[in-house]
Formats: structure tokens, sequence, C-alpha cells
């Protein structure tokens, strides 16, 4: 938290306020958040099948997203209105990477273990997007 000349608090330095401060931070948050996820799967992957593996992995990096990207990169308090509005959003983002992974894994036969990456390649910009207006209530 960074307290203003005029007493108002930021929780981010206010030289990282603008969209590529923003932008940044998200790309920071979303690379510990996805190093966790691909932990996740890879793991899951020794007991389970890829869809169940990357469900599982996706449910775990929405509670972590939730967290470092309304204090972190886009300074939004936590906030019980707008959990289930993350939470939809990003439950169909995963419904939508679940598709996209399974569609490279079985349909165009990429190795499991690497479609996941074009996945997320695909998937990021629109987690971007909408991590904003679900955070931010469709401000900038």
């Amino acid at each position: 938290m960074i307290m203003a000349d005029n007493g108002a608090v930021h929780p981010v330095p206010p030289t990282a306020r603008g969209e590529s401060g923003r932008i940044m931070r998200f790309l920071v948050a979303g690379a510990v958040n996805t190093g966790l996820s691909l932990m996740v799967y890879q793991a899951a992957l020794f007991v389970m099948p890829h869809t169940p593996a990357y469900v599982l992995s996706y449910i775990i990096g929405i509670l972590v997203a939730y967290f470092l990207y309304s204090r972190h990169v886009f300074g939004a308090p936590l906030n019980a209105a707008r959990l289930p509005v993350f939470v939809l959003f990003y439950t169909a983002s995963m419904v939508a990477g679940a598709l996209l992974n399974a569609a490279l894994i079985e349909g165009v036969g990429i190795m499991e273990r690497l479609a996941i990456f074009i996945t997320i390649a695909v998937i990021l910009p629109v987690n971007y997007l909408g991590s904003r207006w679900c955070l931010r209530g469709g401000s900038r």
C-alpha cells in the first residue's frame, strides 16, 4: 500500500498504475499462478486423465488468481459480490481451455504435456480482459 500526498491509499505504486503497469503485473502474477497450475496439472497426470487434471489445476488457479489479480494487479478490494462473477468468467474460460486442450491432444495429436502451453498462450489475453472487467466492474 502506498499513501499519496492527498491521503489516498493505493495498493500499487503510482508509477505502476497505468494499463502497461497492470499488464506487466498481470503477466508476473499470471506466471506465478501458471507455474503453480502447471505443477498441479503435471502431478495430477500421474493419477488421472488430462481433462480432470486440467480442471483440477484450473480450479486451484482460479482461487489463486482472484487473490493475486484483485490485490496486486488491478488494485481492487477482495469483494464477495465480485467473486462469483470472477469464478463464472474463469469457469467459462476453463471450459474453452479444456476443449482447446483436448482438441490439440486428440484432434491434432500434440503431446498432452506440451498442448497445455499452446492452450495457455491462446487463453491468456482473454483472461486478462475478463479479469479486468470482473474485478474492476468494466472500468479501466
